[in-house]
């Protein structure tokens, strides 16, 4: 079998050498977990995971199920069903459901005609996404808002938040996307300390229900060969939102997103360099912690805890080696860094929050599952995801 040079550090660090003591279980249980899946949906050649899949001529379904452990969210089992074309429409239909022991109950359901990987990189009329997610923490965290929060600060409370978004897009052109929709949000706190500072903190949505209904809307350049496992192209977003008060909303906020990811294969050792930048804020009166950017966890910093940091503006810097293994499995090498601020004057580039990253990922089809550590300076974090971070 012939094994990609780039590999021979990951057999070290997973197998090849003795870990410490205090890493040994979240990397041994990453590997076992990625060991795992390969026998049950055996694959067909590492090879395929750079090629798009084509518009199918009959119907596809991919069913995963799972059991992982995450930093945030505990230990956990889930499924994972992508079902494509069955309508003849070249329509997809995807959906997670997940529980855990630290108290995470998630659902997540997106329908879309047509389908995201077969429309990228085509020009097409129309497109339609629905999505419905919803993601109760019973034991979610709190440390305050802004950089200089404290670790030791923690607090714990229940947070309840659903997202509903309905969302149309046009392709004017292979790499031009346009796209504009509405999304509701309903996010509660429960069960806040009366002694802590979530509590003392203004306004009165903080302790309870804050809701919004907002008018998004985005442009993109989107060259990438794949939307799955891109391998080359380059990303532009720039994206707004609009959520004024109505009778759907009691919060009012604009919503501003600017974004780069760069995509490109490294010839000599075989591998995905991948790099994203972006800067994402939110305007507003008297907003409630419901609605400000947080960064930490499996989408953001990956070696800090789930929105560890949280305010108004959030930028965000990731870099990762996408290193082929053998068959389906690849592994990846990263290093992530991100920082909030209150407002547009505040914007540095001193002191930011930063992590190294490995990890592994199974390629199927249709979808990548991921597993990361990411070492932080508070906590190491170990995260079971789907889907690249970008």
């Amino acid at each position: 079998m012939r094994v990609n040079p780039s590999a021979r550090a990951f057999w070290q660090l997973f197998g090849g050498s003795p870990l410490p003591g205090s890493l040994r279980l979240p990397f041994q249980s990453l590997n076992v977990l990625m060991v795992i899946l390969c026998v049950v949906f055996p694959p067909n050649g590492f090879g395929q995971m750079e090629k798009r899949y084509q518009a199918p001529s009959g119907s596809v379904t991919e069913f995963l199920p799972f059991a992982s452990y995450d930093t945030d969210a505990g230990f956990g089992l889930g499924v994972k069903v992508f079902a494509l074309n069955h309508f003849r429409s070249m329509e997809s239909f995807d959906a997670i459901l997940f529980w855990s022991s630290k108290g995470e109950r998630w659902v997540r359901l997106v329908f879309s005609i047509m389908d995201f990987e077969l429309r990228q990189g085509t020009e097409y009329p129309l497109a339609f996404d629905v999505t419905a997610d919803y993601d109760k923490w019973i034991n979610y965290k709190f440390y305050g808002v802004g950089n200089t929060s404290s670790y030791d600060a923690q607090e714990t409370y229940m947070r309840e938040p659903l997202e509903l978004t309905v969302q149309a897009s046009r392709g004017f052109t292979t790499i031009l996307v346009g796209a504009a929709g509405l999304r509701y949000r309903m996010i509660t706190n429960v069960d806040i300390s009366p002694t802590g500072q979530l509590a003392a903190l203004p306004p009165a949505e903080n302790q309870g229900r804050a809701t919004s209904l907002g008018l998004k809307f985005s442009l993109r350049y989107d060259s990438r060969n794949s939307t799955i496992h891109p391998s080359s192209g380059l990303v532009l977003l720039a994206e707004g939102e609009a959520a004024p008060r109505s009778f759907a909303g009691n919060v009012g906020y604009g919503r501003y997103l600017g974004s780069v990811s760069w995509y490109r294969i490294v010839p000599v050792l075989q591998t995905v360099l991948a790099a994203r930048v972006s800067l994402e804020g939110v305007t507003g009166d008297d907003l409630p912690v419901q609605m400000l950017m947080g960064i930490g966890g499996t989408r953001s910093l990956r070696g800090y805890v789930q929105d560890r940091f949280v305010d108004r503006i959030a930028a965000i810097a990731n870099l990762e080696l996408r290193i082929p293994l053998f068959w389906r499995m690849g592994g990846l090498l990263g290093f992530d860094a991100g920082k909030v601020w209150h407002t547009p004057g505040e914007l540095d580039l001193a002191r930011w929050p930063c992590n190294p990253v490995v990890g592994l990922r199974l390629y199927m089809d249709t979808f990548v599952a991921r597993a990361d550590v990411g070492f932080g300076k508070e906590t190491t974090g170990f995260y079971l995801n789907f889907g690249h971070l970008f």
